[in-house]
């Protein structure tokens, strides 16, 4: 696996941790408010997600809200390419050859 693969792994992984703990968070707010309204009211219908729905739908957010291409990345990369200083050391290009080939 590439570094910039792994990369990109653990910032979904970070972005999905940060947004659960965020929607935990919430949902217990919204728990609390929603208790609050139910003792007022006195026959409303209601729905309840349960913590697994709310940590998809949060999971679900942070993947469309993360970008596909990191773009300040590859204008790096292409900005080096054309400058014709960009260069990979010769150890990481021949690990990387003999990976695609098995």
């Amino acid at each position: 696996m590439s570094s910039i693969d792994r990369l990109a792994a653990q910032d979904a992984a970070r972005t999905y941790t940060h947004n659960t703990d965020v929607a935990r968070s919430g949902a217990a707010q919204q728990a609390a408010k929603t208790h609050q309204q139910a003792k007022h009211s006195k026959s409303a219908d209601s729905v309840t997600l349960s913590d697994g729905a709310k940590t998809l739908a949060a999971a679900r957010e942070a993947v469309k809200a993360a970008p596909d291409v990191r773009d300040h990345k590859v204008s790096e990369i292409k900005q080096k390419v054309s400058d014709g200083t960009y260069s990979v050391p010769a150890k990481v290009l021949a690990r990387k050859m003999l990976d695609t080939q098995a």
